[in-house]
């Protein structure tokens, strides 16, 4: 049974582990943002009418919706006490679950059928939820976005996440989209180069400023002009 037919289930062991890193994950998260914090992200953009020469991962993979079954070999693997950034991880997707995500999709090692990578994509129709989460421009008719990338620490290095993502955002045509948005930091170059592989390039800004330990976020969505070199740049 996929995603979008019913929530996955987390064992009791699970959920205080996660309700542990999400207070701990939060608190650190609230002392960081400080009196005031501003950061900018790309909105990068494919265009799904244009052609593109698909990445290779360095091992066999294959896509398809994310199932009940594959979340133990996504977020249940040993992480050393000291750990909280991945922790938080973990946290921060199993409450993205909780949330009502739906249309998640995973890659498949397909020389053993482990899922090895995650992502969601939504559409228009899911512009409420969008709106809940916070943090993105509600799409438009034929826009579809790609949120929430994860990579289990084993596989990554392998270059998984540029080949998924160019074969998730293609899934984007079942919902009648043709524009695929992504967000990135901008400092986030790695992040930037595997996305940029993938067929996604930059088509705005998103200008984030938040006050008083995270109490007042502002958002603000700049659209890069056609002739802005960043919008060719190459990572």
């Amino acid at each position: 049974m996929t995603v979008e037919a019913t929530q996955p289930r987390v064992d009791s062991m699970s959920m205080v582990r996660d309700g542990i890193a999400r207070i701990q994950h939060g608190v650190a998260r609230r002392l960081k943002l400080g009196l005031c914090l501003k950061s900018t992200r790309y909105g990068l953009c494919r265009d799904l009418a244009l052609s593109l020469e698909k990445p290779s991962a360095k091992i066999p993979i294959a896509v398809r919706p994310l199932q009940d079954r594959d979340l133990a070999a996504l977020f249940s693997f040993d992480i050393a006490p000291d750990d909280l950034g991945e922790k938080a991880e973990l946290a921060s997707r199993r409450s993205f679950i909780d949330k009502g995500a739906r249309r998640g999709f995973v890659a498949i090692d397909t020389r053993s059928d482990t899922p090895c990578y995650v992502q969601w994509l939504f559409g228009a129709g899911d512009n409420d939820f969008i709106r809940r989460l916070g943090g993105f421009p509600a799409l438009e008719a034929q826009q579809a976005l790609l949120e929430n990338a994860y990579t289990p620490p084993k596989y990554r290095g392998l270059g998984i996440m540029s080949a998924a993502m160019a074969l998730i955002a293609e899934r984007a045509t079942d919902i009648d989209a043709r524009h695929v948005l992504t967000f990135v930091g901008v400092d986030n170059i790695a992040s930037l180069k595997g996305c940029q592989r993938a067929g996604f390039n930059p088509q705005m800004l998103h200008h984030r400023t938040i006050l008083g330990f995270g109490l007042i976020t502002q958002d603000r969505f700049e659209n890069l002009r056609d002739d802005d070199p960043r919008r060719t740049a190459k990572f």
